[in-house]
């Protein structure tokens, strides 16, 4: 299984409980490579994915994320808090990071690799760096 993109929804304007028989966010309003899939070091049976959505792009809700594997196939859905991603244009764009944990029973046997051609990073990660 190779997880490569994560999308966000706005659960077409209302909190959706996620289905394990879902095939698709309810509303999907961006899907995108993943940035980061890394093991949590505080934790080894969590997996997290990671997405930075840009400052120009937005305008919508995010209620709802999923993430899909290489052929496109949705493999993990949950809901999160409500947030309104702001695009540049309304004035107050801003970089948001967007994270999904997966907790396995064991990642002993989980290789994780990422393209590091579609990796963005935030401003903060690179002034800590």
């Amino acid at each position: 299984l190779k997880i490569t993109h994560m999308a966000v929804g706005d659960g077409g304007g209302v909190l959706p409980t996620p289905d394990a028989k879902q095939t698709a966010l309810v509303n999907e309003k961006r899907r995108a490579a993943l940035n980061m899939l890394y093991i949590d070091p505080q934790n080894s049976s969590q997996i997290i994915a990671e997405q930075v959505i840009p400052e120009n792009e937005g305008g919508w809700w995010i209620r709802e994320v999923g993430l899909f594997d290489e052929s496109g196939a949705l493999i993990a859905v949950g809901n999160c808090p409500e947030s309104y991603k702001p695009q540049l244009a309304e004035g107050s764009g801003r970089t948001q990071t967007v994270r999904m944990v997966l907790i396995t029973s064991s990642t002993d046997n989980i290789t994780l690799k990422i393209d590091p051609a579609v990796v963005l990073a935030t401003r903060k990660y690179v002034d800590d760096k």
